[in-house]
């Protein structure tokens, strides 16, 4: 009976541990190491866990419409930067920068998007690292002008 229990405990750390993994699968679907910027009209916006995505309209190069998609972190974290189910205007017009699909999908992984008014939405991973290396920043300028005095 024991065994049995450590079985089916093993199991399921297994298939949670899986879960998790697919779930932060999107380092491997995004190339973090290219940055795309988009221009066009939000058609559509969907503010939901585990990501929100934002579906935008856009003429390319050669005149012809096309329909990217930005992914982002979900509903939780950017409400708590301001993000609201209305924040687009309809067919809005944004500027959106992120890492674009490694899978040939026209996506793109959000690093910002910049609204109609100019107001600025950044990736609420980003903005954190940049609050933490303020405050880091500011911490390493007291502790010199502590030793310096």
């Amino acid at each position: 009976m024991k065994s049995l229990i450590g079985a089916v405990l093993l199991l399921t750390a297994y298939l949670l541990s899986s879960i998790a993994q697919a779930h932060h699968s999107f380092r491997g679907v995004f190339d973090f190491s290219k940055h795309t910027t988009l221009h066009g009209a939000v058609v559509k916006f969907d503010l939901l866990n585990p990501h929100a995505r934002v579906f935008m309209e856009l003429v390319n190069e050669n005149g012809e419409t096309e329909q990217w998609v930005v992914e982002a972190p979900g509903k939780l974290s950017l409400a708590r930067r301001g993000w609201t189910d209305d924040m687009f205007g309809d067919r809005e017009v944004i500027t959106a920068t992120g890492n674009p699909s490694s899978t040939g999908k026209m996506a793109i992984w959000l690093e910002s998007i910049v609204l109609s008014d100019g107001t600025e939405f950044i990736d609420p991973l980003v903005s954190d690292d940049d609050v933490i290396e303020v405050e880091r920043r500011a911490r390493a300028q007291q502790a010199a002008e502590k030793s310096s005095n």
